[in-house]
């Protein structure tokens, strides 16, 4: 049985830190720019954001 991935938002930036919402946390967690990319192309984690998923076409 494969796992669901998790379903994050990004709710904002703050100077080089994603601010990422988790399901569950009221705090936003903060992550640099290499792992926001690698989150954003893993199998891991689904994007969402108001008007449905993020397109996570990998550039190149």
């Amino acid at each position: 049985m494969k796992k669901q991935p998790v379903k994050v938002q990004l709710v904002g930036k703050n100077n080089d830190r994603y601010q990422i919402k988790f399901p569950y946390l009221e705090t936003p967690v903060e992550v640099n720019e290499q792992l926001y990319s690698k989150m954003l192309y893993s199998d891991q984690y689904q994007f969402r954001n108001t008007t449905g998923t993020v397109n996570r076409t990998h550039p190149g």
